[in-house]
């Protein structure tokens, strides 16, 4: 697995992928550490599982900085279609890359998972917004197991399993795929040292280091049963541990850790951002 040190991720920037790597990526007011492993951990196994599909997830930041989105999908189908629903889902954010709502996207991915449907397709998907100045952190789930919320205040874990709401604009149901009452919705604020743990099926279905299976209940418990430690520490090690299982395994393994750290917005992105929306946002995501 490819592990990089931490990167400042640039203004008007989308990255990510279907990659095999951990990367650290810095930005305004959070980090987020990327825990990404393909089918078999090498890239010809990648190959081969995209046959069938795979997770992929996007980051993007906007033209200041203060707007970060991560999208984390799993798709199932054909690596046609895969490449297909994985491109449509990275031109919505390049479009939307620098809006604070993230309404446009959620209603994007729910008609791109509409029409995934029809062609016979299955795919799981989120989307979260993080806006810096105010350390807002919204989310929209369709089907990826309910992430996870650590705050650093009370020292406490939970799952954020959020609440239905109205459909997306123009939305119907996903037929065969979900209903509206099944996109779940939530909104917080995170606070210093508050964590989120968003990850896909592959991560849920993996076993623990003794040999038991990752699932919601299990992997909070060990989260929570040293609730003095260092959390960010101890679950970064564990994801490790977790995702050491599946080497070998061809079904893709995704999880990203949302670390709030209080770092603000530079002058100098402030002062840039105008001039920088004259510009096309740089993709710097990959497909193997």
């Amino acid at each position: 697995m490819e592990t990089t040190a931490a990167t400042q991720m640039k203004c008007l920037e989308l990255a990510g992928g279907r990659v095999n790597c951990q990367r650290l990526y810095e930005l305004p007011g959070f980090s987020l550490r990327v825990f990404s492993r393909t089918a078999s951990g090498t890239q010809g196994g990648a190959q081969q599982g995209a046959q069938g599909g795979g997770e992929v997830h996007y980051i993007s930041s906007c033209a200041s900085g203060r707007i970060t989105r991560l999208l984390l999908a799993d798709i199932c189908g054909s690596a046609e279609t895969f490449e297909r629903l994985a491109g449509a889902m990275r031109k919505g954010l390049l479009r939307n890359i620098n809006s604070i709502w993230q309404n446009r996207v959620v209603t994007n991915m729910h008609r791109q998972l509409d029409a995934f449907a029809q062609e016979g397709g299955f795919a799981t998907a989120s989307v979260s917004t993080y806006f810096a100045p105010t350390g807002s952190f919204s989310m929209c789930n369709a089907g990826n197991p309910a992430p996870l919320l650590y705050r650093a205040a009370t020292r406490q874990w939970q799952v954020l399993k959020g609440e239905t709401k109205q459909a997306p604009a123009g939305g119907k149901n996903c037929e065969g795929v979900y209903g509206l009452e099944e996109y779940r919705y939530f909104h917080t604020k995170l606070r210093r040292d508050d964590l989120v743990v968003t990850y896909g099926n592959g991560f849920s279905q993996s076993k623990l280091p003794d040999g038991g299976y990752v699932g919601q209940t299990e992997l909070l418990a060990r989260l929570q049963d040293t609730p003095h430690s260092d959390q960010y520490a101890r679950l970064t090690h564990l994801i490790g541990l977790i995702q050491s299982q599946s080497v070998g395994l061809d079904e893709d393994n995704t999880v990203v850790v949302t670390h709030a750290t209080g770092k603000r917005v530079s002058l100098r992105n402030t002062l840039l951002a105008p001039f920088r929306l004259l510009r096309r946002p740089r993709d710097c995501s990959q497909v193997i």
